[in-house]
């Protein structure tokens, strides 16, 4: 591949995953393709049958048949990869204070554990250092991700 992926780009797409799509890189142009799980089932079952689409989820079909009959996509990690509860249990284990980090890794069990997460960031006034963490995690992500691929990034 000789195109350059921007690896905020990369990034972007890991923080706004949703269980309803995926994303890919098109390795012919850098870009990162988001696309709805349903559109690309049916672009994988369809036998050149155009589905009935309104206008604003037609590109999104081109782009949904392009990745399942071409080989110049990849799939970015999905949300299962990027492992957000770790990611919150390491940022814990990372502070210094005893009771700060005693109090996110107990907010981390139970039902509702990223609410209590987050609240628990909020009630010690350290959200700033979460967001700083997550975006460094979701950076090496990214990266380890573009090694792995060989994929050429800026």
């Amino acid at each position: 591949m000789s195109t350059t992926v921007l690896l905020k780009d990369i990034i972007e797409a890991l923080e706004t995953q949703f269980d309803e799509s995926s994303s890919f890189l098109d390795l012919d142009t850098g870009r990162v393709e988001t696309v709805s799980n349903d559109l690309l089932r049916e672009a994988d079952e369809s036998v050149g049958e155009e589905p009935d689409l309104p206008a604003w989820q037609k590109e999104e079909w081109q782009i949904a048949k392009r990745i399942v009959v071409t080989d110049r996509f990849r799939q970015l990690p999905t949300k299962f990869d990027v492992h957000e509860w770790a990611i919150m249990q390491d940022f814990s284990t990372s502070l210094v204070s005893d009771r700060v980090r005693q109090d996110l890794l107990k907010s981390l069990h139970g039902a509702g554990a990223f609410r209590h997460f987050k609240d628990t960031l909020r009630r010690h006034q350290i959200e700033s250092a979460w967001f700083e963490f997550r975006a460094e995690a979701l950076r090496q992500i990214a990266l380890d991700w573009c090694e792995e691929h060989h994929i050429r990034w800026q």
